[in-house]
């Protein structure tokens, strides 16, 4: 028995569908990644990172307070 057309096109519909969401979504990341760096870029302007506390890359920290059980 011959296929429908309908039933012949469902994959290629399906797929088309599935790309559509794929793209839009690939889209909106971009443009929410878009608008945080921006967000990013003006805050910084504004000197909102300037007195951020420097990180010791040796790890040793004095200020650490350990008064929990020790094993």
């Amino acid at each position: 028995m011959p296929k429908s057309k309908n039933k012949k096109n469902q994959k290629k519909r399906s797929q088309a569908r599935t790309q559509k969401i794929y793209d839009i979504n690939k889209k909106n990341q971009k443009m929410q990644r878009d608008m945080l760096m921006e967000m990013i870029r003006k805050e910084k302007e504004k000197g909102a990172f300037n007195d951020l506390p420097s990180m010791d890359p040796s790890g040793v920290n004095d200020d650490l307070n350990l008064d929990g059980p020790v094993i």
